[in-house]
């Protein structure tokens, strides 16, 4: 039975499915999408979603969910892993493939996910305390969780402090670096004016493909695109309700991915476990074989 899962990711636009797709066959296994926009049904261009079609590697967890239902981290930890636990019986080897970071590490860590859920009258209770006496009393409960949360992030401190309270697993005995599974991480990076750019350029390329059929189609529908959280959709809503010019949608859009490619790889320097390989556009068959070899390597150990 096989006992190692490998994760593949990397900020949004930098190549993961395309690199992802020449690996993992070569390997006869098959990959978790660890994407959380790619979970959903119909959002389909401005995800960036692969066309299963297109590909004979099997994929799990993609395209699987009504855009208005709800699916919490830790419904995505509990199929994740029972995918993976699935697969290793059967001895194939699990990719995690996608730029959700905390996805994967809530499937990877000794993440507990199991606490209540947020009950929103806890804050009431609260109400009067100041950002200071709030933070405070976390310190008193759980030291830890103070000490990595912000003093004015009154939503965090409620919710940490909500769960010492309870008696339940603290938010700061969730460890990023005890693990459920063996495991690989490679993350993809390169240079942030090349990300960037092709950032830019896949924004244009979504639009060439027909993302603003898609949004119509959508509304058609009865969908409301102001609800949808993906990167886009309530822009290119301002753009059908005349609100913004097409231009200034796509010159948004650009702007919060990139921003968001950049807290991306925030989380991947300092929230995770990661082997770092650098993405050569001019040669991809070198970046290939680079992942070959520490995938190789690992498997070997």
């Amino acid at each position: 039975m096989i006992n190692k899962v490998i994760a593949i990711t990397g900020p949004t636009g930098i190549g993961k499915t395309e690199l992802s797709l020449k690996i993992v066959g070569k390997y006869g296994g098959e990959i978790i999408n660890a994407d959380a926009s790619q979970i959903r049904k119909k959002l389909n261009i401005g995800t960036a979603k692969l066309d299963l079609r297109n590909t004979t590697v099997p994929h799990h967890l993609i395209d699987f969910l009504e855009i208005e239902d709800s699916f919490s981290i830790y419904d995505y930890q509990k199929k994740a892993r029972s995918l993976i636990d699935d697969l290793q019986e059967r001895n194939i080897l699990p990719f995690l493939i996608g730029g959700s970071g905390l996805y994967i590490n809530a499937v990877l860590c000794d993440y507990d996910l199991t606490a209540s859920s947020r009950n929103d009258s806890f804050g009431e209770k609260y109400k009067e305390y100041t950002n200071e006496q709030l933070h405070s009393l976390l310190q008193e409960v759980d030291s830890i969780s103070a000490h990595k949360i912000p003093q004015n992030n009154r939503r965090r401190i409620l919710r940490a402090l909500e769960i010492a309270l309870n008696g339940e697993k603290r938010v700061s005995e969730n460890l990023f670096d005890h693990y459920a599974y063996n495991n690989l991480v490679i993350c993809l990076e390169t240079d942030r004016s090349i990300l960037y750019k092709r950032i830019n350029e896949r924004v244009d390329k979504m639009f060439d493909d027909g993302w603003i059929t898609e949004c119509e189609e959508l509304k058609k529908q009865g969908i409301d695109l102001r609800a949808i959280k993906e990167i886009g959709y309530k822009d290119i809503d301002d753009y059908l309700c005349n609100d913004k010019t097409l231009l200034e949608v796509k010159d948004m859009i650009k702007q919060k991915t990139r921003n968001y490619a950049k807290r991306q790889i925030t989380w991947f320097r300092n929230k995770m476990k990661c082997v770092f390989v650098y993405m050569d556009y001019n040669d991809i068959s070198t970046t290939i074989n680079r992942v070959e070899e520490i995938i190789d390597k690992y498997l070997n150990e």
